[in-house]
This record gives structure tokens, sequence and C-alpha cells, in this order.
């Protein structure tokens, strides 16, 4: 899929449509971040340990071509539970709404907490 400006644009006004917010911290390659994560619920960050939020963001497949990815808000992948694993998707830009529309809720309803308990205590 080749990734154009308009592309870009229309992704950041759907997202932002849905209360996502732009990732400052990323210009070169765009990205948002659900911030109704966790019930909104803030921790600090601490790399490679704390919960991800539920985010977005174009970044580029094996063969150098540009995809649109979405990753589960969770833990990291491969700890924990299958529940709250954060396995990337790839998705395609027309329709991936119905993704979030599942995605939201349960990213909303994780527990920061439960997550950390299932990271470090053991799956669920």
């Amino acid at each position: 899929m080749a990734q154009t400006a308009s592309d870009r644009q229309r992704v950041h006004e759907f997202l932002t449509g849905r209360g996502w917010r732009a990732d400052e911290r990323t210009a070169d390659d765009p990205a948002w971040e659900f911030p109704g994560s966790f019930g909104g619920a803030r921790c600090n960050a601490v790399a490679d340990a704390t919960p991800v939020p539920l985010q977005a963001y174009f970044s580029y497949g094996d063969d150098g071509a540009a995809v649109f990815c979405v990753v589960p808000a969770g833990n990291l992948h491969g700890s924990g539970c299958a529940e709250h694993d954060t396995a990337e998707q790839v998705v395609a830009l027309d329709g991936f709404g119905e993704l979030l529309d599942d995605l939201e809720p349960r990213a909303a309803a994780h527990d920061l907490r439960a997550l950390i308990e299932c990271r470090y205590f053991g799956p669920c």
C-alpha cells in the first residue's frame, strides 16, 4: 500500500474524530494513541514494562511497503496471557473502524493493576 499525504490526513481526521490524540513524538511517521485506554488512568511509563495503550501508526512491512498498524492495549507482546497480549495487527485503511469498535471498549475496560499483575505474577 502506498502511503500518501491524503492517507495520513484521512486517518488523522478519522482517529481524532473518535477522540484519539496524535503522538507528538513521531513527526516522521504519524502515530496516534487512544486516551481512553485503562479507563483514562495514567501511570509512569517504564520502558518494556508498562502496559501500552491502544495505538495506531504507519510503519513499513518486511518488503519495505508502507502499512498501517493497530496495537491493542495491554501487555507487551509475549508477556502475560493471550487476553492481555498486544500483537500488532496490519490493517487496511478502508474499514478499520470496525476493528476499533471492538478494541476501544476493551482498551477502556482494561485495569492497569490487573495487567501488571498478569505480566509479573503469571498469566491470568
